[in-house]
C-alpha cells in the first residue's frame, strides 16, 4: 500500500524533471542601450538575454520582416550583443530576439521599437535595386554588410525589385543578391557581386525619386 500510494508522486516529479529538461525554452528578455530613441547617423547596441547552453542568437526586425543579424556565443555567456551603426530612418521599427538551444528556437522577445530621430523629408529619397538573372529563380534574397559567406540583413520576396527606403547622406553600405526556389527555399545560388550604395548630398539633389542599381547573380 505504501508503495502504490508513493507512485503517483515519484511519476510527477519524473514528468516535472522531464518538462525542465525538454519543455519549451524560456522567452529571451531584449532591451537597448543608450536607449531606443537614436538620432540618425549614431549608433546603438541592443542586448539580448538568454539562458545557458545556447549556440545562437538572430535579431530581426518584424515590419518589414528582416533578419538583421545573428551571432554564435562562446562559453556560458548568458547576454549576447548587436551593434547597429549608422542608423537612419529606414531602420526605426520593432526588434526581437530569439535564440536556438540544441535543435529547437525559443519564442521570440517582446519586441523593442526603435525611433530615428533627426531631419526628414527633401534630404532623403527612395532607391530601388534590381537583382538581375539569367536563370529562372523565383524567390530573391537582397543581403547587406558581410560577406558572400556569412551574408546580413537578409530580406527576401518573389519579386526582384527592392525597395531601400529612404536613404539620406551618409548611407553607404553593400549589397548581394542571391536567387532561389520556393521548393527549395533553404537553397540559394552564389552570390552576385557586391554593389556598393554610397550615398551624399550631391547624389540626392541629383537622383530621381527612385533610382535602379542592378545586382547581378
Amino acid at each position: 500500500m505504501v508503495l502504490g500510494a508513493a507512485l503517483p508522486g515519484l511519476v510527477f516529479l519524473m514528468l516535472q524533471r522531464i518538462w525542465a529538461q525538454y519543455g519549451p525554452p524560456p522567452q529571451p528578455s531584449i532591451w537597448a542601450v543608450p536607449g531606443a530613441v537614436v538620432s540618425m547617423g549614431s549608433g546603438v547596441t541592443i542586448f539580448c538575454r538568454i539562458p545557458p547552453g545556447v549556440t545562437t542568437v538572430r535579431l530581426t526586425r518584424l515590419v518589414p520582416s528582416v533578419l538583421v543579424s545573428d551571432g554564435n556565443l562562446q562559453g556560458a555567456q548568458e547576454v549576447f550583443e548587436f551593434s547597429l551603426q549608422n542608423m537612419t530612418h529606414s531602420d526605426a521599427g520593432f526588434y526581437c530576439c530569439e535564440y536556438l538551444r540544441g535543435r529547437e528556437w525559443s519564442r521570440s522577445s517582446d519586441s523593442l521599437e526603435l525611433v530615428v530621430t533627426g531631419p526628414q523629408g527633401i534630404s532623403e529619397r527612395n532607391v530601388t535595386l534590381l537583382c538581375h538573372t539569367h536563370s529562372s529563380f523565383d524567390i530573391f534574397i537582397l543581403c547587406r554588410g558581410g560577406n558572400a559567406s556569412f551574408p546580413q540583413g537578409c530580406s527576401r520576396q518573389d519579386h526582384s525589385t527592392f525597395l531601400i527606403s529612404p536613404v539620406s547622406p551618409g548611407h553607404r553600405r553593400t549589397y548581394r543578391c542571391f536567387g532561389s526556389h520556393k521548393h527549395s527555399s533553404y537553397l540559394w545560388s552564389l552570390p552576385s557581386d557586391p554593389l556598393e550604395l554610397s550615398i551624399t548630398d550631391g547624389d540626392l539633389e541629383g537622383i530621381p525619386p527612385e533610382d535602379c542599381g542592378k545586382v547581378d547573380t
